[in-house]
């Protein structure tokens, strides 16, 4: 069996991943990870894709992702740490007959020379899995790994959350043992399955600053892919509860960054991201994600989360009771207004703090007024782009404010003390 990796920095990609689509009957196959996940999010967590060929015939396809590290012994030396990946592995009709199942050996031989000190366990999505449930009670509101009902459970709750088309599902078979997860939680409310939360590990990911990369386990991160709540039990915290959860389990394992991405726009998620769990961000994506949906009618930027789960401004948060902290703004003089809504914006600013205007109601405004939207999109990626990042004169997005019915994102400018404070572990 023969392997050919693809290449995301390659014009073909996105094409590419359409193909694979086509191939392994995108919609139809609930196995299939979803495309903007293959094209936008696997290459980002180190992970890779793969065609299997013998012969000159196609066998199937596989996605190698990150697994952590593990330690392994080879012959009498000690044990020596080295990277894992899981090869999830998938068939394609062809007339040889060949199930991937049946050639797991020779696709792990296949896959080696590419990632050579690497551990690679084989994993068929078709195959019989096992789960681990647990729990850990806060009130009435149970959190922990699902078993296999819940996770089952878990696409259709994405469904009524989203409306989400079949494509845009993540397998249920990813919160397995065999697969091997970096974060899988549900919350249960009374024993109801209310909410969920998944994330990736990755291998790297963007550059940190200064010496946070050594002091948080850099090298290995979480990506935290999907989080979604009921209707029927917002309003509860729980969105909360289950990030707390996963960072609590993450720091356990070692791992001290989280990275996720999330709308700027999106003010309710701004004032948890960064009011509550003390998320930054230096990193902006300008039309991130290629699908579009009601949610996501215009351009999908996003912003690239860092969440230092070990940093003594995370971890002095209690896990109940504490509140997002919104600035009032008109106290706040010295804050450096940079835009008024989309009409107007300056990127002269210079001052220690600035203040970016957000919508009020993101999700109304592009279910409601597309061009009001993308006029509030080119706006916003206009700011972003030129303030958020680590370079001398630029800003670190660490708050959230309002003023009436106005809403903001605050921007802290970046220089040696504030990267100490931020990154500052509790001794």
């Amino acid at each position: 069996m023969d392997a050919r990796l693809l290449d995301p920095a390659d014009r073909s990609w996105p094409d590419a991943i359409v193909d694979i689509g086509v191939r392994l009957h995108a919609g139809k196959n609930p196995t299939l990870f979803p495309q903007h996940f293959l094209q936008v999010v696997l290459p980002r967590l180190g992970g890779h894709i793969f065609w299997f060929t013998e012969a000159g015939k196609e066998l199937g396809i596989g996605f190698l992702l990150p697994r952590g590290y593990e330690s392994s012994s080879i012959g009498d030396r000690p044990l020596l740490t080295q990277p894992a990946y899981t090869l999830r592995c998938h068939a394609v009709d062809d007339e040889t007959g060949h199930s991937l199942a049946t050639l797991a050996q020779a696709a792990v031989q296949a896959v080696q020379p590419f990632v050579p000190d690497a551990h690679i366990h084989f994993y068929n999505p078709a195959g019989q899995h096992t789960y681990q449930p647990t729990s850990q009670e806060i009130g009435n509101i149970s959190i922990g790994r699902p078993n296999a009902e819940e996770a089952a459970q878990i696409p259709l709750l994405n469904q009524r959350i989203w409306g989400s088309p079949p494509e845009l599902l993540y397998p249920a078979d990813i919160h397995s043992i065999e697969f091997q997860l970096g974060s899988s939680l549900v919350a249960r409310v009374d024993g109801e399955l209310a909410a969920f939360l998944f994330g990736f590990y990755k291998f790297g990911g963007p550059k940190l600053p200064a010496d946070w990369s050594e002091r948080f386990g850099g090298s290995l991160r979480l990506e935290s892919q999907t989080l979604g709540v009921l209707p029927d039990f917002r309003g509860m915290r729980i969105a909360n509860l289950l990030k707390k959860v996963q960072a609590e389990e993450a720091w356990q394992k070692g791992i001290g960054v989280i990275n996720w991405t999330a709308d700027p726009l999106q003010f309710p998620n701004a004032a948890l991201n960064f009011g509550l769990l003390r998320a930054i961000s230096f990193h902006f994506y300008s039309d991130l994600y290629p699908f579009r949906n009601n949610l996501n009618r215009v351009p999908a930027s996003r912003f690239g989360l860092t969440w230092l789960v070990g940093s003594e401004r995370v971890q002095n948060v209690a896990i109940t009771g504490a509140r997002a902290p919104i600035l009032d703004l008109p106290q706040h003089p010295e804050i450096e207004r940079v835009n008024h809504n989309f009409e107007t914006l300056h990127l002269e600013a210079k001052g220690e703090h600035i203040a970016i205007e957000i919508p009020e109601d993101w999700t109304s405004i592009q279910q409601n007024n597309v061009a009001e939207a993308q006029l509030w999109r080119e706006t916003t990626d206009r700011l972003f782009s030129h303030y958020v990042g680590t370079e001398p004169g630029q800003y670190v997005i660490t708050g959230v404010a309002t003023d009436r019915d106005q809403r903001f994102l605050l921007g802290q400018r970046v220089d040696d003390a504030l990267l100490a404070h931020l990154g500052h572990i509790n001794e």
